[in-house]
């Protein structure tokens, strides 16, 4: 039998192959077989340092944080019963609502509202997303009693921390999806969130939260409307302003929203606004029912 010299190699010289690269293993560095770590790989992104975000890491990093109040935000007080029944009073806005609630508070920064509405019995989960890693670390630092840690590995885009009845997203708002936030949630508090970015990403925004909240589900919306003062200055921002017909624009037109509803209007004469040069600011809440 016959083998064509292509596919067959003679013992002898098949024996003196190995022997060479023996030899030639035995004096390599012992590192030169080893994979060099981020060779080939850019380094990591720093998200924090986007177009979106870099502001608010300056804003935290420097603890420049004056929208940040230590209680509990007035108007969840007073209009938070239809999000959660019974969060302050016997009423509620709807009946037969889910005993077991979900509630969803975005750019949440490290807001008390999230350990009101995590101790209160008819909720069963806060999933608050922030994009500042130093927000929520203080969060969880300023309320031991939630047992907040870190989970091992993330979810999609994003960091996860976790603990009693809470859930800490670590990330861009624009990247969430049901998934990523566990399932559809029943409510959503936006606390002053949708003021705080750019007028240009509002329509962005709106559709991101069409695809967060289940059918049925409510959202609470607390907005500054800068309604008095030299037109530079209404523009100013953030917080910017947001008026009742800018709330309707942005959501009486989806095809998920069945209503909104202006619930509270309330003059704010905080210095702040007034040393702007802001002669009239209203503090708006409305209240938007999905089908």
């Amino acid at each position: 039998m016959t083998y064509r010299s292509s596919r067959f190699v003679h013992p002898s010289s098949l024996s003196t192959l190995l022997r060479s690269i023996t030899i030639l293993l035995s004096i390599m560095p012992t590192n030169a077989l080893a994979k060099t770590p981020n060779a080939t790989k850019s380094p990591p992104k720093d998200e924090e340092s986007s177009e979106r975000l870099g502001r608010w890491k300056k804003r935290w990093g420097s603890s420049n944080i004056g929208w940040h109040q230590d209680e509990v935000n007035e108007s969840l007080l007073l209009h938070g019963k239809c999000i959660v029944p019974e969060i302050s009073s016997t009423e509620s806005c709807q009946e037969g609502q889910n005993p077991n609630i979900r509630v969803f508070v975005p750019l949440c920064g490290k807001t008390v509202d999230m350990a009101f509405l995590a101790d209160h019995e008819r909720v069963a989960e806060v999933i608050g997303c922030d994009g500042i890693r130093s927000a929520l670390e203080e969060f969880q630092e300023e309320h031991p009693g939630l047992q907040i840690q870190p989970t091992v590995g993330g979810i999609g885009k994003f960091e996860r921390l976790a603990g009693k009845h809470i859930t800490l997203l670590k990330g861009d708002y624009f990247d969430l999806d049901s998934e990523t936030i566990g399932g559809r949630v029943d409510s959503v508090w936006d606390r002053a969130s949708i003021i705080a970015i750019q007028p240009n990403l509002r329509e962005d925004y709106v559709q991101v939260m069409g695809g967060l909240v289940k059918n049925g589900g409510v959202i609470l919306v607390s907005t500054y409307d800068r309604r008095e003062g030299a037109e530079e200055v209404r523009k100013a921002g953030p917080p910017f302003s947001v008026d009742e017909a800018e709330i309707r624009r942005l959501y009486e037109n989806q095809s998920w929203v069945e209503s909104v509803t202006r619930v509270g209007e309330e003059t704010d004469e905080t210095d702040k606004f007034q040393e702007a040069g802001l002669t009239k600011v209203v503090g708006l809440s409305f209240v938007i029912q999905t089908k």
